[in-house]
């Protein structure tokens, strides 16, 4: 294996891991500088490059890049995530129109408005989780509010119009994949190209205890605790003498470092993360069961559905905070 090929697959490994990209650059250049130093090939100098990638995640990846990089660190990830989303929803609804009509479908205007609704709810998920990560969970609630509320106006018609009501007949299936496929993947490109926004470094106090507060809040921390880390705060900035950002950072960040620490976030945020993600492919399977717009495909969709319920809850059932560190 020759040394580039090895890096590639240490960068591979050690990718999300919130690593900022210049340590991460000049990480690689050293362990190149020193294979060639040795006249060694970096394999045998360092062996595995997945397990060097673990190691020297622990030491390199920053809570700031872990912010920066997740939903609430700008516009480039909460795109990729709506486009992911609306990609996968179209690629399954695809699947299930050719298994149901073969090449060409009529265009059911209550499942269409369903799935249309469907969409939405996702969509204005993951407008909640970025404005809550961004320590703005007012804005986050009112996001899923509208999403919800607009969802259910969606479902409301769609059980007025009824089945058998049509918009189109002999509607081309790879014309409607098109047509839902399209806008994820332009979202998803427009993603890729866009350059990833820096973290705001300029705060007035008021407004970095204000953001710092909401996430805390966001993250589950306990009013009492919450309020104890605020207080701390102000007393250590009562002087002027420093901001808020220059002492502790961005507040999001220091949130995170707090709630991480914090055994009753933690717990809490495991079960609200478990019951959203039982509840939602649940509700979702009662829901295609009581509407039956899928023909012969409702009893096996409710049936996926509820299995992936099952499998969220094995899989967070195996999360569950006291399993990890006290």
């Amino acid at each position: 294996m020759g040394d580039q090929e090895w890096v590639g697959r240490y960068r591979a490994a050690i990718a999300g891991k919130s690593v900022p990209e210049p340590v991460l650059r000049e990480r690689e250049d050293e362990l190149l500088a020193a294979a060639r130093a040795a006249e060694l090939p970096a394999q045998q100098l360092f062996g595995d490059a997945g397990e060097l990638a673990a190691d020297d995640a622990a030491d390199l990846a920053t809570e700031d890049e872990a912010v920066r990089a997740s939903l609430g660190g700008g516009l480039r990830p909460a795109l990729r995530e709506v486009g992911g989303s609306v990609t996968a929803i179209g690629a399954v609804a695809t699947v299930i129109l050719f298994v149901r009509g073969g090449g060409e479908v009529d265009v059911d205007v209550a499942l269409g408005l369903i799935a249309a609704s469907v969409l939405v709810l996702f969509v204005g998920w993951i407008l909640a989780r970025t404005f809550v990560s961004a320590g703005r969970p007012a804005s986050g609630v009112a996001a899923m509010v509208i999403a919800g509320a607009t969802a259910l106006a969606g479902i409301a018609v769609a059980v007025a119009a009824g089945p058998g009501r049509t918009q189109g007949t002999d509607v081309p299936v790879v014309l409607l994949a098109v047509v839902m496929v399209a806008p994820g993947i332009a979202m998803l490109v427009a993603s890729s190209r866009m350059p990833q926004q820096e973290l705001r470094e300029s705060w007035a106090d008021d407004e970095w205890l204000h953001r710092f507060r909401g996430a805390l809040r966001a993250r589950l921390v306990p009013a009492a605790a919450s309020r104890g880390h605020v207080t701390e705060i102000q007393q250590a900035t009562a002087s002027g003498a420093t901001s808020a950002y220059e002492e502790f950072g961005h507040p999001v960040a220091l949130a995170r470092v707090v709630a991480d620490a914090d055994r009753t976030a933690r717990s809490r945020r495991w079960w609200v993360s478990t019951v959203a993600g039982v509840a939602a492919p649940s509700g979702l399977a009662l829901l295609v069961l009581a509407n039956h717009s899928w023909g012969a495909m409702t009893f096996p969709l409710a049936a996926v559905l509820v299995l992936v319920a099952g499998t969220r809850l094995v899989v967070g059932w195996g999360a569950r905070p006291h399993t990890d560190r006290p």
